[in-house]
């Protein structure tokens, strides 16, 4: 068990998002946890053959679209990857 803080000052969290998450975990739905990630961030990839590879997240969906730079040369690729196989960077 946690105590949830920012600063050292406890943040409650809303009732409404911990039903949701109960709700979730008592029914007979199949879920994963997730990292929570956006779109932008730096992320690395943590499993796959690009494991250790870090970019920045383009799109977030089941797939998530990486952006691999090489800023000195100003060029960019990407590629499709699990969202579950990112996490922040």
């Amino acid at each position: 068990m946690n105590i949830v803080s920012f600063d050292g000052d406890i943040a409650p969290i809303p009732d409404l998002e911990i039903d949701g998450i109960r709700r979730l975990v008592e029914s007979d739905l199949q879920y994963d946890p997730c990292p929570l990630i956006r779109e932008g961030m730096m992320v690395e990839v943590v499993h796959g053959p690009l494991k250790g590879v870090v970019g920045r997240l383009a799109r977030k969906g089941s797939h998530a679209r990486l952006v691999l730079a090489v800023d000195l040369i100003g060029q960019a690729v990407s590629v499709d990857v699990d969202a579950a196989d990112v996490r922040a960077y």
